[in-house]
């Protein structure tokens, strides 16, 4: 990639040469890792993760969940999984999944349904029904 705003070529200098390359935050993924239908579903969020940004963490380990994340104190970790970056931004359920696929360039093309109107009023409501539902896909847990 090359960069600059004069026309001479000097200020075209790949990023990288320039030590500016951006890196993205992590995601951290908390999810119940006792449901068979978001561990597979997960499998492949991490299949499609190149730049290796996600972290999962499974919620059923609660005391270290409490302890990596106090933000998250409270959270029904039951209906919905919930992404924390870096710089503490909270997302949950939709929302959550929404930044699981900004942060990897295979799914970007998807990132239209996910972010135009009305996905964010419709997203939700798929998600949660989906969660409430999710013995029909394969969830054993509960």
């Amino acid at each position: 990639m090359m960069t600059g705003s004069g026309s001479g070529p000097e200020t075209l200098v790949p990023w990288p040469a320039r030590g500016l390359e951006w890196v993205p935050p992590m995601l951290h993924l908390i999810y119940d890792g006792q449901c068979d239908f978001c561990r597979r579903l997960l499998r492949i969020c991490v299949a499609l993760d190149v730049r290796r940004r996600l972290q999962l963490h499974d919620a059923t380990h609660r005391a270290v969940i409490a302890a990596e994340f106090p933000v998250l104190a409270g959270a029904d970790f039951d209906s919905a999984m919930f992404v924390v970056t870096d710089d503490g931004a909270v997302y949950r359920g939709f929302f959550a999944f929404r930044r699981i696929l900004r942060a990897s360039p295979l799914t970007w093309p998807l990132l239209p349904l996910f972010y135009l109107p009305p996905s964010g009023k419709v997203g939700p409501r798929v998600y949660a029904w989906v969660a409430r539902h999710r013995h029909r896909f394969g969830c054993t847990s509960e």
